[in-house]
């Protein structure tokens, strides 16, 4: 059986919910009260980890698959699994077009977008053939180098002077409201909810003792890391700008320019974004082919072929970019990824709470 430990599972959360997030101005639509959105969200978040968490803990040694089939009986089980993998499939087509179109926009715009979709296919597709373990590992690996790199950019970004913290000014000048609605279900769809692919994941860890420590902790560590470079984008670009810019974050390294020599830093953040793509991209991957394994009886590399296969196809079905994150914003985040990220999950604990309740009374009619 694959095994991960503590420093793997800690690698591989900070990574995967760093993933894209930076690139872009979470809850952008509140304005200068963006930082604000990040807050609420991420709390609203925290107590979804903790759901997530309290389905893990009363199926130590399952995964989200053999729960749902566990919890919900086998067809309605086999149903929501289907939808899990058709889910992640998705998730993981959505991190490699971003890819694909970040690249193509910042550096090749010569290359052929499905070449550099099949590059990273490929590169997921080789990590996955070598089992969960390997791929932990190797996550574990790029984590010293991506956290200097967000601290490179921040020093860099204290030093160039470009911060006007006067653009947080006049905090909720509208009220909370547009806050919460911000943050809910928006910001906690992406990129707080999307932890609940760890529930493929997190029956592999070896000491299971300390699985919410460590969860909770790769999650807050992230929820500050992207609070302050929302705040910096917002301190530097203004949110009359951030609204109508694509990628904020490749805009405020651009305007970094220390002693007329160190400047178009817009490479670092590239290749951070990358790293944060390639593991986000493979986890969801990776969480598919665990789910497909689960309902059909195949080898782990032939699953491994035809879902990266699906999810190549697929990742042609936005004809632009622009039409790829209009999309992903204003129909993903709002009506689709909340199901699989908050109601089916909350669903499935309250199933997992009432077996528990019952079964304590059973023992205790039984005893008595």
């Amino acid at each position: 059986m694959q095994k991960i430990d503590k420093y793997e599972l800690i690698a591989m959360m900070i990574l995967f919910l760093i993933g894209t997030s930076p690139l872009y101005e979470l809850g952008v639509g509140a304005k200068q009260d963006a930082w604000l959105v990040v807050i609420v969200a991420m709390l609203a978040g925290l107590l979804l980890l903790m759901v997530y968490l309290f389905i893990q803990k009363g199926n130590e040694d399952h995964n989200l698959f053999e729960i749902l089939n566990q919890q919900l009986g086998r067809i309605l089980g086999t149903i929501v699994t289907i939808a899990y993998v058709f889910y992640f499939s998705y998730e993981s087509m959505r991190n490699t077009r971003e890819f694909g179109d970040i690249i193509n926009i910042s550096f090749l715009p010569k290359t052929p977008l499905s070449l550099l979709m099949l590059i990273m296919i490929l590169l997921s597709a080789y990590a996955i053939s070598k089992g969960t373990e390997v791929f932990f590992r190797v996550v574990e690996f790029l984590l010293p180098f991506t956290i200097f790199g967000y601290f490179l950019i921040f020093l860099m970004f204290i030093v160039s002077k470009n911060i006007h913290l006067e653009r947080l000014q006049p905090v909720l000048e509208h009220g909370i409201m547009p806050v919460i609605k911000e943050a809910i279900p928006k910001v906690i769809s992406f990129p707080f909810g999307e932890v609940v692919v760890f529930l493929a994941f997190w029956k592999h860890l070896n000491n299971k003792k300390n699985l919410s420590k460590l969860s909770i902790f790769s999650y807050l560590f992230v929820g500050i890391l992207l609070l302050i470079f929302n705040l910096l984008n917002l301190t530097i670009l203004s949110p009359q700008i951030l609204s109508i810019t694509t990628l904020p974050m490749l805009r405020s390294v651009r305007l970094i320019e220390i002693a007329d020599f160190l400047e178009r830093l817009d490479p670092v953040i590239i290749l951070l974004i990358y790293i944060g793509i390639f593991v986000k991209m493979t986890a969801f991957y990776l969480g598919a082919v665990i789910g497909l394994s689960y309902l059909v009886k195949m080898s782990h590399k032939k699953l491994t072929v035809i879902v990266g296969a699906f999810i190549y196809t697929i990742s042609f079905a936005a004809p632009n970019f622009i039409y790829h994150t209009w999309i992903g914003f204003t129909r993903n985040l709002m009506y689709d990824f909340p199901v699989f990220q908050i109601w089916i999950p909350l669903a499935l604990a309250a199933v997992v709470l009432m077996k528990k309740l019952f079964s304590r009374k059973g023992k205790q009619t039984g005893g008595s």
